[in-house]
């Protein structure tokens, strides 16, 4: 990890392998970059007086994930309302694919072995909520996008998204993710897409 300050005359500090922890006049932020991703985000606020301002950000290298991807990892859950299932977004180059890895699962736990080198990961809680339960910040841990999806057994199953860089999180909207419509979610802990509660990760 590296150490940056945001100085008024500019950065100062080195640059990690993978992730950097930068100080500017808003507080602490941890930033990353992958060939997949670009993210920096607030991790605790606070008023530094002599620095300079540092802004957030996300940014998908490839463009947005088209809907009907993340639609087809949902038929994938909804063929088993019950269970709990997962599936990833690769890039493959030239566009991005589903992945769905060999699992186990049942209505309260999940086994399998995450996929590397992965854009955004999703798993779902069955009849259950949407929700990053405490097992999930454990597991959590590489710099992607993550999601969970709930309520399956509902006519609008629930989505909630966040961006993770190495354990420490960031909410998201659907419209920083996804080309295109959700296909029939609601968003679990989210405000409406007019009035979005994290304006830093406006596109």
């Amino acid at each position: 990890m590296g150490y940056l300050v945001n100085h008024l005359a500019g950065l100062s500090g080195f640059h990690g392998v993978g992730y950097d922890y930068v100080l500017g006049s808003g507080g602490l932020y941890v930033q990353s970059e992958s060939a997949h991703l670009t993210a920096r985000v607030l991790i605790a606020p606070a008023w530094v007086r002599g620095l300079a301002s540092v802004s957030e950000k996300l940014e998908l290298a490839h463009g947005l994930i088209p809907a009907h991807v993340f639609e087809l990892g949902l038929g994938w859950m909804l063929g088993a309302p019950g269970t709990e299932r997962f599936f990833a977004v690769a890039w493959e180059g030239d566009a991005y694919r589903l992945v769905v890895p060999p699992q186990e699962g049942t209505a309260s736990s999940l086994t399998y072995e995450p996929p590397a080198g992965m854009v955004a990961e999703f798993h779902s809680h069955g009849k259950h909520s949407a929700f990053f339960s405490a097992t999930d910040d454990r597991d959590e841990q590489g710099f992607r996008v993550y999601g969970v999806v709930g309520r399956l057994d509902t006519p609008t199953p629930e989505l909630t998204l966040r961006v993770g860089i190495y354990g420490h999180f960031a909410p998201l909207h659907w419209s920083q993710v996804f080309d295109g419509p959700p296909p029939g979610l609601g968003l679990a802990g989210a405000e409406p897409e007019a009035t979005p509660s994290y304006p830093f990760l406006r596109r």
